[in-house]
């Protein structure tokens, strides 16, 4: 009769364990959640600790009494039974604890009186093993059960709060990245959408300036212009490919050819190893039009724009001939500097003398 109760108790919290993974949270907040890893974390560790909690439990009666390998088997595999059941009722009894928000002390509390209805309903068959060895009362043998299957949910309880605990700090973990990502992503449009402006208000007082001096140029200026901000506004990435990156830089100088033909040189010496690496959009084009605005050249003394790799870092460099009556509010190399921080974790290095301007700017 008390195997049979155990069988139907056993049966009836697996249903409702299976029934309680089922039901959905009935909030937003944050809980304690069976989830599937969660419930493949748990089923793992009561299979593997139930057969070790059992023996342990079991070997220094085996000891003592010199209980035959038979008898052992017998009890040893009852054990291994009742260890599982145990773990079946702590999961059910702490998943919902947890998801109610429920002092540790009242769990407490409701777990003792659920082991003591169980080992007093299954004090028949406790009596019946007790008096086989011919050694203890059946007050006694209901003491050592209560005790045994107490430290059984004390070790079951330890290893669930471990397992729930981890899975809580996974998730506020994933919620944190969740969280700084956003901000970052905020952060990013916002510098880019501080790009843009500048980089037009640029190009419109360019234009202005063409149509009162060049008037042939400004129209093909323009032109060149409307579909180069195509490409501009259009992307969404906040890092690119150097390649990419020189292709839109290259297109930006053919651009500034329309107002100053061949006074612009470029000198490219990047291997095609470090093409496919990555940095912040718009990059080259924000130090290539710096160079533009606040330096003087004509044909005779051409500006000078070098781009190499050393270890991993892109460096940019020209030549200095400062243009009088320009102010710099460096608006550009401080947005370029903020975005370098957000996509490679690296500010952007500058060195400058009365003879050259370099940046460094690391690739990812």
């Amino acid at each position: 009769m008390g195997r049979l109760l155990d069988c139907l108790m056993v049966r009836l919290f697996c249903q409702r364990l299976v029934n309680n993974l089922t039901v959905k949270p009935s909030n937003n907040e944050f809980h304690i959640r069976m989830t599937k890893n969660i419930l493949q974390q748990i089923l793992i560790r009561a299979i593997i600790v139930s057969p070790i909690i059992a023996a342990l439990s079991l070997t220094p009666f085996a000891i003592v009494y010199s209980l035959a390998i038979g008898m052992f088997l017998v009890l040893w595999i009852m054990l291994t039974l009742g260890t599982l059941f145990w773990w079946g009722v702590q999961t059910l009894l702490f998943s919902y604890f947890k998801r109610k928000k429920k002092a540790n002390w009242q769990y407490g509390i409701v777990l003792t009186i659920i082991i003591l209805v169980f080992v007093f309903l299954t004090k028949d068959s406790a009596g019946k093993v007790a008096t086989s060895l011919d050694s203890y009362t059946v007050a006694i043998a209901f003491l050592l059960r209560f005790t045994i299957v107490s430290g059984i949910n004390i070790i079951i309880y330890l290893l669930l709060d471990l397992i729930f605990t981890r899975a809580e700090g996974i998730q506020l973990v994933k919620e944190n990245a969740a969280l700084t990502y956003q901000n970052l992503e905020t952060a990013y449009k916002l510098l880019k959408e501080q790009i843009n402006p500048h980089f037009l208000f640029n190009a419109l007082n360019i234009s202005k300036s063409l149509i009162k001096t060049q008037p042939k140029n400004a129209e093909k200026y323009i032109l060149h212009l409307s579909e180069f901000l195509r490409k501009t506004f259009k992307n969404e990435h906040k890092s690119i490919t150097l390649q990419e990156e020189l292709d839109h830089c290259l297109q930006f100088v053919e651009l500034q050819k329309v107002r100053f033909k061949n006074t612009i040189q470029i000198d490219l010496q990047i291997a095609d190893k470090y093409r496919q690496k990555r940095l912040p959009f718009f990059a080259l084009v924000t130090l290539v039009e710096n160079a533009i605005k606040h330096n003087a050249f004509n044909e005779a003394t051409p500006l000078k724009i070098a781009l190499w790799i050393e270890e991993d870092y892109l460096l940019v460099k020209n030549n200095i001939r400062a243009k009088k009556g320009v102010i710099s509010t460096k608006t550009g190399l401080n947005n370029l500097n903020q975005r370098s921080l957000l996509v490679a974790n690296c500010p952007i290095d500058i060195e400058q003398n009365e003879h050259f301007f370099k940046v460094k700017i690391k690739l990812i």
